[in-house]
């Protein structure tokens, strides 16, 4: 399975031997790493499964405005409905909550 970004793309295409398949960034809420993969979760409620670490997708997602706030999230913050400073989460449209890391909380100082 492979992945292909593009610089100044708005999408993911990702293959392997049979199919491809293409995800809009727009519409991806979070991405959850899990060991050697990712898990994206999508706006309409599905998820996929992505052959790579979160570190792979970082860079390229950060200039989408994604951003990595915990080692095993990278979130989108046009999805963020809450962020609970106390808890030390954010809190997703979706209903998902995202863990903060004390490093990263940096990031979240305009919410």
């Amino acid at each position: 399975m492979k992945t292909y970004q593009q610089k100044g793309s708005d999408s993911l295409l990702i293959t392997n031997h049979k199919t491809s398949q293409k995800l809009l960034i727009k519409d991806v809420i979070f991405l959850k790493g899990s060991i050697n993969y990712s898990i994206v979760y999508l706006e309409n409620g599905k998820t996929k499964t992505l052959p790579h670490t979160l570190k792979f997708y970082e860079e390229f997602l950060r200039t989408h405005g994604f951003l990595r706030v915990h080692r095993a999230f990278l979130i989108n913050p046009s999805y963020v409905m809450e962020y609970c400073e106390e808890k030390e989460i954010v809190k997703m449209k979706n209903g998902h909550e995202a863990n903060i890391s004390r490093r990263r909380k940096g990031a979240m100082k305009g919410f």
